[in-house]
């Protein structure tokens, strides 16, 4: 996924191996890697110089904590949707971001 294509204002990185978390705003990523990068590039880039994980020879598990939700915001219809629990939610930020109705 581009980094434009993320419908959130925000995005959260987590290492899964060293708990490390933080949020960025979604603006100032497009800002310094540019609205075509992979997000899940950048999202290496960001966790992997500062994880704090033991054993360093490992990698960083970076993982982004809103990716199911954001699945459910940009599926084509609720059928699509992979986790179901998420689609109040989906429904809500569908109608802030001006989505509309699937």
């Amino acid at each position: 996924m581009k980094i434009s294509e993320w419908p959130l204002p925000h995005v959260r990185v987590k290492c899964a191996r060293c708990d490390r978390e933080g949020r960025m705003k979604l603006a100032g990523l497009i800002e310094r890697f540019g609205p075509d990068r992979d997000l899940f590039v950048v999202r290496e880039k960001l966790t992997e110089p500062g994880c704090k994980r033991e054993n360093k020879k490992q990698p960083c598990q970076s993982i982004l904590p809103d990716a199911r939700l954001v699945q459910a915001i940009v599926a084509k219809t609720e059928d699509d949707v992979l986790v179901k629990e998420l689609l109040p939610e989906a429904r809500e930020w569908r109608e802030k971001l001006g989505m509309g109705e699937r």
